[in-house]
């Protein structure tokens, strides 16, 4: 009876644990659900999505047209390993276009982690993406928190900014003094 129950608790840890991984890594119809509860219009089917050296990209109107590109790297389960928001110099020439970048950037951020609120603060804190007065300048920041790597990056032509999911790594052995 002892090992009928414990087989029962072990499977329904288990099972609760891959229910956990799958939360944090969204799907494309999932990610597109989260960001759409920032704005509707940030909703995104598969068929505005293309692909282009690997990577599904989907480009948002948000102030002119195609002025925002959102690029997904999926892994071999469907979800998402890694986000890109990226915008053009030529697009993002005024305070309220670059205001309206910053915002996308920072719901995708969101959409794509399901971190706190205090840790969406960490991010904005290390990383500079929310001072739109320094973009298209060289600028290259790195932060990780929790299973994430964060990087802005901006030059005279691009800003940059990139959210990656990464498993721990477990290590096995022991160590000897």
């Amino acid at each position: 009876m002892k090992k009928i129950l414990y087989t029962f608790v072990c499977a329904g840890v288990l099972l609760s644990c891959g229910g956990c991984t799958g939360e944090s890594r969204p799907d494309y119809a999932e990610l597109s659900r989260r960001l759409s509860e920032y704005n509707e219009n940030y909703a995104f089917e598969y068929f505005d999505m293309f692909l282009y050296e690997g990577a599904y990209q989907v480009y948002f109107s948000l102030c002119s047209r195609d002025d925002v590109l959102l690029s997904m790297n999926f892994g071999e389960d469907g979800s998402i390993d890694d986000i890109t928001v990226t915008a053009c110099s030529d697009s993002m020439k005024t305070t309220g276009e670059r205001a309206a970048y910053c915002s996308f950037a920072l719901s995708a951020v969101s959409a794509f982690t399901m971190l706190s609120t205090e840790d969406i603060t960490k991010i904005q804190r290390n990383l500079s993406f929310d001072d739109t007065n320094i973009y298209f300048s060289d600028l290259y920041e790195t932060y990780t928190l929790s299973r994430y790597n964060f990087i802005f990056s901006s030059n005279s032509e691009y800003i940059c900014l990139y959210a990656e999911y990464f498993e721990e790594m477990e290590l096995s052995g022991s160590i000897e003094n």
